[in-house]
């Protein structure tokens, strides 16, 4: 068993530790660097793949609501939304709010091409991916067609 200093083993210790924080907060990669009286320690940590996605990755971070049939090319918030198949992922409000004849993308299909959305929901402008719906901080649907 090889013996270590003092110095060594807080050196050691620091880095454990930082490297399980930037484990547990989802980091897929991170340099850290330590240092302890006269060591400097500087480690890389890879997270594996499976924690959180960072906030810079696309796509929804939800399981899919479920599908909704568009039968006529309709606009919403000058969003053109053609007949198809649409895949609706929600986050922050449940999607029974969302989803169905009576839910929210119902509702703004049904609305007039030059109304505006009901209050407090907007259109999320430049938006990375499909369509975006939002009526505040992380609150809100996507809407994806997947079919013709």
């Amino acid at each position: 068993m090889a013996s270590l200093t003092v110095q060594q083993f807080k050196s050691t210790v620091v880095v454990l530790l930082l490297s399980t924080i930037a484990i547990s907060c989802g980091s897929n990669k991170e340099v850290l660097t330590s240092t302890v009286p006269s060591t400097t320690t500087t480690v890389a940590v890879e997270s594996p793949s499976t924690t959180a996605p960072s906030s810079s990755t696309g796509g929804p971070k939800t399981p899919p609501c479920g599908t909704f049939e568009v039968v006529t090319t309709e606009l919403i918030a000058g969003q053109q939304f053609s007949p198809g198949q649409y895949q609706i992922n929600a986050f922050g409000i449940p999607c029974e709010e969302v989803m169905g004849d009576t839910g929210l993308f119902s509702q703004f299909l049904q609305l007039q091409d030059d109304e505006d959305l009901p209050e407090p929901w907007r259109f999320l402008e430049g938006a990375v991916g499909a369509p975006k719906f939002v009526s505040g901080p992380a609150v809100g649907f996507r809407v994806q067609r997947i079919s013709d």
